[in-house]
């Protein structure tokens, strides 16, 4: 795994005049690879409603939830879904798309 992926999720909070206001927090950054599906995987998605960008895969990690997003190379995306192995030395695969409307922080 050589690349990096940051979850973050979204807090509520007391701006200086008191105002409430959501604002990104990040979670947790860890280590990833890109995964790819098999042919059997890729056969099987084409007659379903699934749309996806990207799969993840990540080092087991029961902090990362399903209503986080991810951020991965400079673009935001939402998590789909979270395929976990909770067994020793397991890996995690996250499924992910591409967020509308979202700009990325760098």
């Amino acid at each position: 795994m050589k690349s990096k992926v940051t979850f973050e999720t979204v807090k509520s909070h007391q701006n200086a005049m008191g105002v409430n206001v959501t604002s990104p927090v990040d979670v947790a950054t860890v280590w990833c690879g890109e995964y790819n599906n098999t042919m059997t995987q890729t056969y099987s998605n084409l007659g379903t409603n699934v749309n996806v960008d990207l799969v993840l895969v990540i080092r087991h990690n029961p902090s990362i939830k399903k209503n986080y997003k991810a951020k991965y190379q400079g673009q935001q995306y939402d998590i789909v879904n979270i395929n976990s192995d909770e067994r020793l030395n397991a890996f995690d695969l996250v499924t992910l798309r591409q967020a509308k409307g979202h700009t990325t922080r760098k």
